[in-house]
Order: C-alpha cells, then sequence, then structure tokens
C-alpha cells in the first residue's frame, strides 16, 4: 500500500477521503494507512523506501486533523486549482515564442 499513498496528489488522496470528510474519518483513514505503510509494523526494517510513505501520511493527517490548518490547505488547493484552470482556458491565450515575436 504505500506506493499508493506516495502517489496521491493532495492530502485528501494520500488518505483516500473526500474534501468533505469529518475529523472522525480522517483520524480512521489514517490509522488504517498507518498500520499498513509505518515501517516497523510492515516490516521494512526502517531502512527501506517506505519511510517516504508513512511521512506522506503523517503530514497529511497533521494538516488535515487541525482544523484551521485545514482550512487554510483547503483555500490554498482551491485557489491553485483555480488558477491553473483559468490559464488554460483563458481565451486568446497563446504562448509566445522568439519566432512569433519578430517583426519582419
Amino acid at each position: 500500500m504505500a506506493p499508493a499513498v506516495a502517489a496521491g496528489r493532495t492530502h485528501y488522496e494520500v488518505l483516500g477521503l473526500g474534501a468533505g470528510a469529518s475529523r472522525g474519518e480522517i483520524k480512521a483513514a489514517y490509522r488504517r494507512l498507518a498500520r499498513e505503510v509505518h515501517p516497523d509494523a510492515a516490516g521494512t526494517g526502517g531502512g527501506g523506501g517506505g519511510d517516504e510513505g508513512f511521512i506522506r501520511l503523517h503530514a497529511a493527517y497533521a494538516t488535515l486533523a487541525n482544523p484551521d490548518e485545514r482550512a487554510r490547505y483547503d483555500r490554498d488547493v482551491v485557489a491553485r486549482a483555480a488558477m491553473f484552470r483559468r490559464a488554460a482556458t483563458a481565451p486568446g491565450f497563446r504562448r509566445r515564442t522568439w519566432e512569433t515575436d519578430q517583426c519582419w
């Protein structure tokens, strides 16, 4: 399960939850995944590649378990997604290159 944890892009994806998850759901998902990816419990011996998965899992839980940090994270994620959506779909948006800027 460690590759699935490391592959998630957002904290919600790391925990396998939706953005509307309750604190209880976040805690239950963290405990379930921690049993699977913790280096001591997973039997990796502490030196394997499982450390990154657990670190990512714990960072996601620490952020989403705190209501203030979760609100700040949600604002940042929504703002970042809106910015990329706006830039990609803006009418008349065209990447300029050196060749198109030349005045012949």
